[in-house]
């Protein structure tokens, strides 16, 4: 696995450093999964990874057959295969990178691991929250002491967790209370387009 992991260059992680937590397993165990037919369809990128990016010309992102198709602020595409389930009363998503792409997104997942998303459905809006890697790594975090990582290529503050499906579901079902637990300032929010736009332009590569 650590020869596996050097293949891939640091720089490749871009704005993943300090930022991602990564699971070489899915979060979730099979019959947890989810099927949400209201998430599916277009959704304009209004805030991404924090950032107010309601005014730039980004083509609209796109949900179908567990497939997450986005794009940057360059108009590069990425795709990801996304999983949705539920943990007591919260709604999460699960993704991982596809066929090699080049947008800001799919680097993040370039490893590829799987990532995982607090979802907020509300109103014309989805909120798509990271899980919180400042609080994973503190030091006095008896809570993460459980799980079993590596570091990735030895950079300690990026590990890969190699945790079971049911595992992860364990900890996140005692820990989804924890204010920490997600990262709310490199948030993601999508208003849903009602209108579905030209073909060239939702599929614009």
């Amino acid at each position: 696995m650590r020869n596996l992991l050097r293949v891939v260059p640091l720089l490749l992680l871009g704005i993943a450093a300090g930022c991602i937590i990564y699971s070489i397993n899915p979060f979730c165990t099979k019959g947890k999964i989810l099927e949400l037919k209201e998430v599916g369809g277009y959704w304009k990128l209004n805030v991404s990874a924090g950032e107010d990016v309601s005014k730039s010309d980004i083509t609209p992102w796109k949900i179908t057959d567990n497939t997450l198709i986005t794009y940057d602020k360059n108009n590069k595409r990425s795709d990801f295969n996304i999983v949705f389930f539920k943990l007591k009363d919260q709604l999460l998503a699960d993704i991982t990178a596809t066929f090699p792409q080049n947008n800001e997104y799919w680097n993040v997942t370039v490893l590829p691991m799987h990532v995982l998303l607090k979802v907020e459905l509300g109103g014309e809006n989805m909120v798509f929250v990271p899980l919180n890697m400042e609080w994973f790594n503190k030091a006095d975090n008896e809570k993460v002491k459980a799980l079993k990582s590596m570091a990735y290529d030895g950079n300690d503050k990026t590990r890969i967790y190699t945790n079971s499906p049911a595992e992860w579901e364990f900890f996140l079902e005692n820990n989804l209370n924890t204010p920490e637990l997600f990262n709310d300032k490199q948030k993601f929010v999508l208003q849903k387009i009602v209108a579905v736009p030209t073909a060239a332009a939702a599929e614009k590569k």
